[in-house]
């Protein structure tokens, strides 16, 4: 399986975040590592998105220090190498480890570290790192984490995950961002569509190659056309969707139409200690609730690969292994 959009944040061990904790002395509700896994877990439906990603950032408390951060990547790439993930890119925010005096480049340096060593120690998984933008980043912080992508583009960092408040593309306050991207030609996906259209349209135009967790999309058909024509893939993690209440229910998920509908879609499974989920667990609720057949979750992958931001000739590769090995 191939799975494109998973995040650092919120898919740490419970153990390893308990361990970190008492030796860096940082308050947890609980040191019970069983006790946190639960309580990490996001409610049914929150309140609001501060519910759900307040629970992702208390496991970036202890992401302070190269050696934890190291640790972390490196296990999150084997856990998803025991799920059965043959390729991956996470999404991994360096501007959140910089509160102890840390800075992004060691920061992105010792993800990097962590990349090659999970893959090392684990089976069949190719990894990579998307550098993410964060909503609560200043002007700075934005540019830090837009050089760092470019140093380390190809040698562990295979693009940027841009994901900022959709009020925001209702002015020109992001275009700046958008230019310089393009000027470095690194590849970019974004966190687009929400709660409006407008968003996607506009990342579109300022050269998204991916668009992730649009589940409005269904409301513009003009918009729907242009993603079908111009053939961009569509993230989608849908129990996420669910606990932030953007969709009420699996059977109610507009993933089925979209799909229908001719859009490359592909599955993610996004914070998977927050959301409780794996790939494998989305692609099954998927066949269960909305009638996927394994045919349909096949081409799933293969839409997460043509959507990857790797060579031709690692897609094709990538497409064999998943040939010989693909089971669901």
């Amino acid at each position: 399986m191939i799975d494109i959009h998973v995040h650092l944040s919120g898919s740490l061990r419970p153990e390893t975040i308990v361990a970190y904790a008492k030796e860096q002395g940082v308050p947890l509700p609980t040191y019970n590592a069983k006790e946190l896994e639960s309580y990490l877990m996001a409610p049914d439906k929150c309140v609001d998105r501060s519910e759900y990603y307040e629970l992702c950032d208390m496991t970036d408390w202890i992401l302070q220090d190269r050696r934890s951060i190291r640790q972390t990547v490196s296990e999150l790439v084997q856990d998803l190498d025991a799920q059965g993930v043959l390729y991956t890119e996470i999404r991994f925010v360096p501007s959140q480890c910089t509160t102890r005096g840390m800075r992004q480049d060691a920061a992105v340096e010792a993800a990097v570290e962590g990349i090659q060593r999970g893959m090392r120690n684990s089976r069949n998984i190719k990894a990579n790192l998307l550098l993410s933008i964060h909503p609560a980043m200043d002007e700075r912080e934005t540019f830090e984490t837009i050089v760092e992508a470019e140093k380390f583009l190809g040698r562990g960092v295979c693009g940027l995950d841009i994901f900022i408040d959709e009020k925001l593309y209702e002015t020109d306050a992001c275009d700046w961002m958008f230019r310089l991207i393009q000027d470095e030609h690194i590849p970019f996906t974004i966190h687009a569509g929400e709660y409006n259209t407008q968003s996607i349209a506009k990342a579109i135009d300022h050269g998204a190659r991916r668009i992730s967790q649009s589940v409005k999309l269904m409301e513009d058909p003009g918009l729907l056309e242009k993603m079908r024509e111009k053939r961009i893939p569509l993230e989608m993690c849908p129990l996420t969707n669910i606990r932030l209440d953007l969709v009420p229910a699996y059977g109610k998920h507009p993933i089925r139409k979209l799909y229908d509908a001719g859009i490359r879609v592909c599955v993610g499974s996004d914070h998977q200690k927050v959301s409780g989920t794996t790939l494998k667990q989305e692609y099954r609720r998927l066949m269960k609730y909305l009638g996927f057949s394994k045919e349909d979750v096949y081409q799933m992958n293969l839409n997460a690969i043509d959507g990857a931001f790797i060579s031709e000739e690692e897609k094709d590769d990538l497409r064999r292994k998943l040939e010989e090995t693909f089971e669901i």
